[in-house]
């Protein structure tokens, strides 16, 4: 159990890379994950959020707890969320344990070019008040130990995204040998 927290713009690579790990984490023999994607989480979720600093805390909140309850029950938790400040990410840190925060790392141009749905374009004519890379910096962590990677996605495929983040993730969740007390 423990949570892997992927973080970036939006287009950065986050829902990919998360379902990678998901399908590595099966043929590795675990079964026991659950993938938790922003844009997912906010359409299961009873009110409607927008994307406003309020709304995110909120639906961060949401999110701390769903991924809680999956290492409660024994369970891997891959979030996949924009969480583009700091203290976002330093609040799940707090709330779950092991805790692996992996930072995609791709410039707002490279992120725009990916986005099928259009939203960069809206972002750049001014539609949003709040678009993270647009109208809001996205904070990289001052934090450089074994619990926070920063990968960058505008240079490597998804395969070696995965390849990069995926000895961090074996290491940091990997069970307590038999016998022994945590």
């Amino acid at each position: 159990m423990g949570t892997i927290w992927l973080s970036g713009q939006s287009g950065a690579g986050k829902s990919t890379l998360a379902q990678r790990l998901r399908q590595r984490f099966t043929e590795a023999g675990n079964h026991g994950v659950v993938l938790l994607d922003g844009e997912e989480i906010r359409a299961r979720l009873p009110k409607s959020y927008g994307h406003s600093l309020e709304d995110r805390a909120e639906v961060l909140h949401a999110t701390i707890e769903l991924a809680a309850e999956a290492n409660r029950a024994g369970r891997i938790a891959i979030v996949a969320t924009i969480s583009h400040q700091v203290w976002m990410r330093e609040l799940a840190r707090q709330h779950l344990d092991p805790f692996l925060e992996v930072i995609l790392e791709c410039p707002t141009e490279a992120c725009a070019a990916r986005d099928r749905k259009g939203h960069y374009a809206r972002a750049f004519a001014g539609e949003y008040d709040c678009f993270v890379g647009v109208t809001h910096d996205y904070e990289l962590p001052e934090r450089q130990d074994g619990t926070c990677l920063r990968i960058d996605t505008d240079r490597l495929s998804p395969a070696e995204a995965l390849a990069a983040v995926w000895p961090a993730c074996a290491t940091l969740l990997k069970p307590p040998a038999p016998g022994r007390q945590g």
